[in-house]
């Protein structure tokens, strides 16, 4: 079977969709949080790593993202009292930052 065919499977599309939606809502709210804060930092450190010469600021950026994910889940959530801290919720924010760093 091709992979389109494979994709195109009912059987498939369904399983994960019932994945996706046992996801917690705010568990899929801390994963785009972590995209919507990892991904333009990540791509600005790549556009300095172009434009210098130089192979770090990528991993930087990233670096920098997830310290910001972490630093929400203390001062809002916790120090503010704006919400419930959870090392949960920095995972999920913190994984699709994670997962380019470790694949680039």
């Amino acid at each position: 079977m091709k992979l389109h065919q494979l994709i195109l499977n009912t059987k498939y599309s369904n399983m994960i969709k019932r994945l996706i939606d046992n996801i917690a809502k705010d568990k899929k709210d801390h994963v785009l949080l972590g995209m919507m804060i990892g991904y333009p930092l990540m791509i600005l450190g790549s556009l300095f790593d172009i434009a210098f010469s130089v192979d770090f600021m990528f991993v930087t950026g990233g670096i920098v993202a997830i310290i910001l994910v972490g630093l929400k889940e203390l001062i809002h959530d916790w120090r503010q009292g704006n919400g419930t801290p959870e090392f949960m919720d920095f995972a999920y924010s913190a994984a699709p930052i994670l997962f380019p760093i470790l694949i680039g």
